[in-house]
């Protein structure tokens, strides 16, 4: 009898999730540069525009509001809304396998929690002490230490109706015509400034809402005791349903898009 070949192991999640981080985190990286400047478009958004522009720009105001307006803005750009057509390789292998095109979704979903996450949850901590307000500081950072995970599961279903190539402005004038094209990417690259922050208020909403139904305020203000745990347990739990649902969401779309989808996936002319 001829001996049995050796069974090779599926990599864990965790060493999927490691691997995402290093493609993430290594310089240069096209992602890590749309983060950090949504980052410095925020801060100077923030800090410099006159208070009727920032009311209309930022739809939270107020302090702890700046770290949560950091973390959607962060998370609104191609990085979690263009998965798939950002690691094209990666995602045609997997679009045969449902299984394994959610488990691709949710590592990487779990990769832009993992860079998101503590940056506006450190930012958060700091103004919350600065302000005197350790209380609600804390419990909003353990919101947006959550929330990304949510939200990265969800914004991926904008690049699946409208998926694209990352390509360089110079490639893109050259190739300008037909305009109809063009405008579908200048489309495409400002919906998710749009798309990501409803998605993040969708997750909060419930729990801020309930929380200032039960009505217990410091005398700062802020809400406390129950009805500032309340929040914060409900948009954890939201956020952690949404990182379980959306990426079978995802899949779905995907298949009733087929064969639409890996076609355009397959040709990076079409931009």
């Amino acid at each position: 009898m001829g001996a049995t070949p050796p069974r090779t192991r599926e990599p864990t999640f965790r060493a999927d999730l490691r691997g995402e981080l290093g493609r993430l985190l290594r310089w240069p990286n096209d992602d890590l540069l749309t983060i950090g400047v949504n980052a410095l478009l925020v801060c100077g958004g923030w800090l410099l525009l006159p208070p009727a522009a920032k009311a209309w720009l930022f739809t939270l105001q107020g302090p702890l509001a700046f770290a949560v307006v950091l973390a959607a803005w962060m998370l609104s750009d191609t990085p979690s809304t263009n998965m798939l057509g950002n690691d094209t390789g990666r995602a045609l292998a997997a679009l045969p396998d449902p299984a394994r095109l959610r488990r691709l979704l949710r590592v990487k979903a779990s990769a832009l929690a993992c860079v998101i996450g503590p940056i506006s949850a450190v930012v958060c901590t700091a103004i919350a002490v600065y302000g005197d307000n350790a209380a609600a500081g804390l419990a909003v950072a353990l919101v947006l230490l959550v929330l990304p995970l949510g939200v990265a599961a969800i914004a991926p279903w904008l690049g699946v109706a409208w998926p694209y190539h990352p390509r360089r402005l110079a490639w893109r004038w050259a190739h300008r015509r037909p305009w109809r094209r063009m405008l579908r990417w200048g489309v495409v690259v400002v919906a998710p400034y749009g798309v990501v922050p409803v998605i993040a208020l969708a997750l909060l909403f419930p729990g801020v809402l309930i929380g200032l139904a039960i009505g217990d305020r410091a005398a700062n203000g802020y809400l406390s005791g129950w009805s500032l745990a309340v929040p914060v347990a409900i948009t954890c739990l939201l956020a952690g349903a949404a990182f379980a649902a959306g990426p079978l969401a995802t899949t779905w779309l995907i298949a009733r898009r087929e064969p639409a989808v890996s076609d355009y996936l397959r040709d990076p002319d079409r931009g």
